[in-house]
């Protein structure tokens, strides 16, 4: 085929003979004539096919996977951020000891001391993988849109969802405890279940109080089923609290990820057991300030132009871990069955 020229190349190596000219102190006749040679040979030498597009696409899929992972007043946001502390997908910390004790009006000297013992921690961050996805090449051709950076996209949702579910679990306690209190929903009963009220929730942020936890700082996640329940014993309320952004004084998130309670013994179901007849709904109630959450590596797992796909093939893998500092100021309340 003949060639044609191009002004983008020749631009290029004019480029590359300033370069040559200035850093390597060379004429500016022989600096032109050796960017022109170079680009002429590099040319007719053909480059492996998908080595330039792997190493762009890489960076470029990892940020639009991250793009928006955490949007402004989101559910994993309300949390302490300990990404800048991960190592090699590992987060060491320490578990504070007790705090010392106050005295008042103390006349006993010399005052008593101790010293505190942390407990020190080292998590290793859990691995999030998604399934591949073929894109096919024709389909590439004929979509009227950016088909791949649609399919990354996809990708971000299905891990994002994975982090809610480990965060909604992990920022919830196992069952009630003085720190961590757990209680039933009290309304009528409906399909087998009680509905949530909200008396339930003062009641439980009641538990808060006692415990000398800031509000400001507490937020709630309602499962959907608990949602309606609050919309059907008030719809004027509810109304009113979409537009304050709250309830009673706590932040609030709805998501279906909440984690699942056993109806019949008051316990939190395991993660990711199989559903059995006992569990039923719940919502939650956490601290920021006693939650974290930390990103390890993001990883994009590419076969680009595929023979037996006639495409490209691809998938992703995020390191990610969500946990309490300790078991205080985590609460919940489910609807108990009949």
């Amino acid at each position: 085929m003949k060639k044609q020229f191009n002004l983008g190349n020749f631009m290029f190596n004019m480029l590359i003979a300033f370069v040559m000219m200035t850093a390597l102190n060379i004429a500016a006749l022989p600096a032109i004539g050796a960017s022109i040679a170079l680009g002429s040979i590099s040319s007719f030498v053909k480059m492996p096919s998908g080595i330039l597009r792997v190493g762009i696409s890489k960076e470029i899929w990892t940020d639009i996977l991250m793009e928006g992972f955490y949007p402004k007043d989101d559910f994993l946001a309300w949390s302490r951020d300990m990404s800048e502390l991960v190592e090699y997908n590992t987060l060491n910390l320490a578990e504070a000891g007790a705090d010392p004790n106050l005295l008042i009006d103390n006349t006993v000297y010399p005052i008593a001391a101790a010293t505190r013992s942390d407990v020190p921690k080292t998590i290793v961050l859990r691995t999030l993988d998604t399934e591949s996805t073929i894109i096919r090449n024709l389909e590439m051709k004929e979509a009227a849109y950016n088909k791949m950076e649609s399919v990354v996209r996809g990708h971000r949702n299905t891990l994002r969802k994975g982090a809610i579910q480990l965060a909604a679990h992990f920022w919830s306690p196992d069952s009630d405890g003085l720190y961590t209190p757990v209680l039933t929903a009290t309304g009528e009963l409906v399909n087998g279940r009680r509905k949530l009220l909200f008396e339930d929730i003062i009641a439980l942020q009641a538990k808060f109080d006692l415990m000398d936890i800031d509000v400001m700082s507490l937020a709630l996640m309602l499962n959907p089923l608990h949602k309606s329940d609050l919309m059907a014993q008030d719809m004027k309320l509810y109304k009113d609290i979409i537009a304050s952004g709250n309830i009673f004084g706590l932040k609030y998130f709805t998501n279906s990820q909440t984690p699942r309670w056993n109806a019949t013994t008051g316990a939190k179901v395991a993660f990711q057991a199989i559903a059995a007849a006992t569990d039923t709904v719940a919502s939650i109630i956490w601290s920021k300030d006693e939650v974290m959450r930390a990103d390890g590596s993001v990883e994009v797992f590419a076969k680009y132009s595929d023979p037996d796909q006639k495409g490209d093939v691809i998938n992703f893998q995020k390191r990610f871990v969500a946990l309490p500092f300790r078991a205080k100021a985590l609460g919940a309340v489910y609807s108990p069955k009949v």
